[in-house]
């Protein structure tokens, strides 16, 4: 006779059986929940990437997602937490601000005068400009004005920003060139001067913006093959005089605007202190060139206690990200604001504004 315990399974031991399709399945919906629940700070890691295919592609996929997670309330989970937290983003419990995005002249005589247009109506204020009719813009869009941005890796963050800002005119055309790990300090990997010598007899630009400093705080190896240390006095002569070649390159044309833009304030205090002293000398020789136009970027990305800041508010009071985590580079957003402040700049010429506004 059969014993029945033999043939029949265990009940107990089917009931704590799952099959693995249902172990897949809660897997996969556990993976969906999680991404709905964190789909707001996915989107915003996603607009933070330097503008790229990658980051288009981040934004089209996450956008559609945070929409229908907000609308079905599945982020309470993060919001709740990031409250308990402290990461809410209260704007009322910080300091920070966004100071004005225009540089203040250190003198007055420095600043170009521009009119607004009931200001040019107004004869006392008229400028003696000759018999030059400006009435017409030089430029359209079968002779678009030209900007080109040139540098070195902190190009590569904002430069193409600044194109589409830039080209929003359909009378304007600008190229960013970004080399990376360049400067002035080793010409035996990348030659700007060359570079920026065939750029201008080339494309002969309208515009032209430069940025220079991140990689040059080192050695200099000098003509007899010997090395200079970075900051000593032989060492500042030459790469002063390496800087004053790149400008006298760029203003070869004497209508043509010049900017080069000075470093960012940096997170190290070490390294930030080796820009300020880069800085120091862009200044000094653009000083002696008028058609160069140095621009100083501390203000734009400093707290209201000028030292350096990660986080900044927008005009309308959002507290965003305009720095990368590496304490160096600028965001995306970052990339908007520099952007927007060179357009500013460039547009201080009246013919030039026209172009914005056609």
């Amino acid at each position: 006779m059969e014993n029945d315990t033999d043939t029949e399974p265990n009940p107990q031991s089917k009931a704590g059986r799952f099959p693995a399709g249902q172990v897949f399945l809660s897997g996969i919906a556990g993976l969906i929940l999680a991404a709905c629940i964190n789909s707001s700070a996915l989107l915003t890691d996603a607009e933070r990437l330097p503008d790229g295919r990658s980051r288009s592609l981040s934004v089209a996929i996450w956008t559609p997602i945070e929409a229908a997670a907000s609308t079905l309330k599945l982020t309470w989970p993060r919001t709740v937490g990031d409250s308990l937290l402290g990461r809410s983003g209260d704007k009322g419990q910080i300091s920070l601000r966004r100071e004005q995005i225009e540089v203040v002249p250190e003198s007055q005589n420095e600043e170009w005068l521009v009119f607004s247009v009931e200001e040019e109506q107004r004869p006392e204020l008229q400028l003696d400009q000759g018999t030059t009719d400006t009435s017409e813009s030089l430029w359209g869009p079968s002779n678009p004005f030209t900007i080109w941005v040139l540098g070195d890796s902190m190009v590569q963050f904002f430069g193409e920003t600044f194109v589409t800002m830039a080209e929003k005119s359909p009378s304007v055309s600008a190229t960013a060139e970004p080399k990376l790990a360049s400067g002035l300090s080793r010409p035996d990997y990348f030659d700007w001067p060359s570079r920026i010598s065939e750029v201008m007899t080339t494309h002969d630009p309208d515009a032209v913006i430069l940025m220079f400093g991140g990689n040059d705080a080192q050695n200099i190896r000098a003509d007899d093959g010997g090395w200079l240390d970075r900051f000593g006095k032989q060492w500042e002569e030459e790469y002063r005089r390496r800087i004053a070649l790149v400008m006298d390159l760029a203003v070869a044309k004497p209508e043509r605007i010049v900017l080069w833009v000075g470093q960012p304030p940096m997170r190290g205090e070490g390294f930030d202190l080796r820009m300020k002293q880069l800085n120091d000398l862009y200044r000094a020789e653009a000083d002696e060139r008028p058609g160069v136009q140095y621009l100083d970027l501390r203000s734009l990305f400093t707290d209201e206690s000028g030292n350096y800041a990660r986080y900044l508010l927008d005009s309308s009071g959002k507290l965003v990200d305009v720095r990368l985590t590496d304490g160096v580079h600028l965001s995306h957003w970052g990339g908007e604001w520099l952007s927007e402040f060179l357009l500013k700049e460039i547009k201080k010429s009246p013919q030039v504004e026209e172009l914005w506004n056609q």
